[in-house]
Parts: C-alpha cells; sequence; structure tokens
C-alpha cells in the first residue's frame, strides 16, 4: 500500500444552493493553532482527507498490535509538525485508540505550540536526567492524545534519538498506547529522522506541492531508505483543487 498515503486539500465545502457558506475556520480554543483543523474544523474536506490516510494506516498495520510513526520531511517549512498534530488527533478520534504524540524535534520543537500545551520537561529531560514517564507524560486537549514535549536541546540530537533509551521508550509507550507518532527533524539538514526512521515502524514523508524540488524529496527518501527505515509513503500539503496531474509527479517517488 505503499504510495501517496494522504493528501491534505485546501478546498471547503461547497455551501448547497441558497446557503451561506460556512466560515473558513471556527476557532473552538484560542490557544490551539488555527491551522490544526481536526480540531477547529473536524468536518472540513481537509479533516476528512486526514481521515483517509488513517484508514490506510489502520489498514495496513491491522493485526500488528501497537505502531510508531516518524513524520518527517525533506526541507524545513513542509508541514510535517502540523501533518504530525493533525494525523495523531485524528488517530486519537477513532474508536479504540489511545495515542502519544512525541516530539523529537529539539532543534526547533513546535507541537506543544501548536497543541496550545505551554512549556515543561520532555523527552530530553526524561533520557538524559532520568525524570520518569509520568513527568513528561502532557495532557492535551485533545480525549485519548498525550503529549511528549521536546525537552531542552542536546549537544548531540542525533546519538539521543539514536540511543538505546529511545529504543527502550517506544518499547514502554507501545503497552499504553496504540500508536506513538514522532515528529522528527527535516531529514536533509539533519540526520535525526533517518537515525529515528531506522528504530520506528514506519517513515511518512511530508511533501508541499509547489515548494519541495523533486530532487530534494527523492534525496530524503534515499537517505531514510539507506539508513533502514521502513518509508510507508508520502503526505502532500497545499495540495489545489483538481491538481492530480501534480500529485501523480510525487506519486513517482514510490516507484
Amino acid at each position: 500500500m505503499k504510495g501517496v498515503v494522504g493528501m491534505e486539500d485546501r478546498r471547503e465545502a461547497p455551501a448547497a444552493p441558497g446557503e451561506v457558506a460556512p466560515p473558513v475556520i471556527v476557532i473552538t480554543d484560542s490557544s490551539i493553532d488555527p491551522h490544526v483543523v481536526m480540531y477547529h474544523e473536524p468536518k472540513s474536506l481537509q479533516a476528512e482527507q486526514y481521515r483517509a490516510f488513517r484508514t490506510n494506516i489502520l489498514a495496513m498495520h491491522r493485526g500488528r498490535g501497537s505502531r510508531a510513526l516518524a513524520v518527517t520531511s525533506a526541507m524545513k517549512g513542509e508541514g510535517k509538525s502540523l501533518s504530525a498534530a493533525n494525523i495523531a488527533i485524528c488517530l486519537a478520534e477513532a474508536q479504540g485508540m489511545r495515542v502519544c504524540l512525541l516530539d523529537t524535534d529539539f532543534r526547533a520543537p513546535r507541537v506543544a505550540q501548536l497543541l496550545g500545551i505551554g512549556p515543561g520537561p520532555g523527552l530530553s529531560d526524561l533520557l538524559i536526567d532520568d525524570l520518569p514517564l509520568s513527568r513528561v507524560l502532557a495532557e492535551t486537549k485533545v480525549s485519548n492524545l498525550m503529549l511528549i514535549r521536546a525537552g531542552r536541546e542536546p549537544r548531540n540530537p542525533a546519538e539521543l534519538v539514536g540511543s538505546d533509551r529511545i529504543r527502550d521508550l517506544l518499547a514502554v509507550l507501545k503497552t499504553d498506547f496504540t500508536h506513538i507518532i514522532c515528529d522528527t527533524p527535516p531529514v536533509n539538514p539533519y540526520t535525526d529522522a533517518a537515525v529515528l526512521g531506522a528504530r520506528v515502524d514506519g517513515v511518512l514523508l511530508v511533501v508541499r506541492l509547489g515548494r519541495t524540488p523533486r530532487e530534494q524529496a527523492e534525496r530524503a527518501r534515499n537517505v531514510l531508505e539507506r539508513a533502514g527505515a521502513n518509508v510507508i509513503g508520502t503526505f502532500l500539503t497545499d495540495v489545489p483543487l483538481g491538481d492530480k496531474d501534480e500529485a501523480d509527479y510525487y506519486r513517482q517517488l514510490e516507484e
């Protein structure tokens, strides 16, 4: 089932004849980033694209127990952290799911801010200072979704995510959560994503249409695969209405 396993469509549902179109974003909690559509716009077409992706993920992993997935991108600014947050919420809303969103982007942590969670101890504090897991697990405003912040930036982030301690942590989290979603740094500037990618069950490569050069996306995929990561597919962001040809262009990354 590899391929373009998700597409974020920027369309809004059209209004029926004689009806007034709904507002683009309805803020229900101003502390949560308005682009977290799974929270603010759960009935939008964008949210349905995330649910379609969820269907693919659950089908791929049916009967395999808890899974850890890394979400990354080739370069900065492709929407990987926002995609990770929306994917985590989408999984958490499914029946029987319990999700942990893990921020491993120590250099530029963002998921806590996206979800309106304040500062606090995080992953690096757990791995370096032996803080108990209960101290770093943070509740979110989404049912069945917990967050582990990145914590302070370590001296060598790639070494930390490649340590036996991160492997042991993922094993522990799998006993309590059905899915662990890891937001990682982009692949091409840093080695963290490739290192962590070899320790999780699958890696999702986020590509922003109209911004990511194909050669950069291909390079990122090759780096991940050489490191032993299981690249399960590509998640396209900023897909305009009717731009199937451009989506097919990136689908060729899987061929």
